[in-house]
């Protein structure tokens, strides 16, 4: 990875260190076609910001992103899919159908994390989890 925290390794696909923890443990990508974005996996909110950094060093908003992908809800994949939804106002979530109510209502997910990470840990490395709108969501 360069400086910047991410590396396009094929075109128009972007590797985004997300900073979880440690160096190159965990990675989140830019899909860019065109004018128009998505990510897939969002490490935690932690990584939005980086995440954000990369789509404007190509030029490009927030506006520009059309989707965001976890593959799974585990909070490596999934932790900042509500804070990046949040910065991103066209985006809309595409999740797996057993990963759609843990975003639209994350109370579950986050009780589970806690008491495995402790508080703490939690608050620390996940900050917390918003709901997320139905209408943006696509199971898939």
């Amino acid at each position: 990875m360069n400086e910047s925290h991410y590396e396009e390794v094929a075109a128009g696909i972007y590797c985004i260190e997300t900073g979880l923890y440690r160096p190159n443990l965990a990675a989140c990508y830019l899909v860019r076609a065109g004018d128009r974005l998505a990510f897939v996996e969002t490490g935690s909110a932690r990584s939005v910001p980086r995440m954000l950094a990369v789509a404007s060093a190509l030029g490009l908003t927030p506006k520009a992103v059309d989707y965001v992908i976890p593959t799974h809800v585990h909070l490596d994949h999934a932790g900042g899919a509500d804070d990046l939804m949040a910065r991103c106002p066209n985006a809309r979530l595409v999740i797996h159908p057993k990963g759609a109510d843990h975003m639209i209502d994350p109370s579950k997910l986050v009780a589970g994390a806690t008491a495995v990470y402790g508080e703490e840990e939690f608050t620390r490395h996940f900050d917390t989890l918003t709901p997320i709108p139905v209408e943006r969501v696509i199971v898939a």
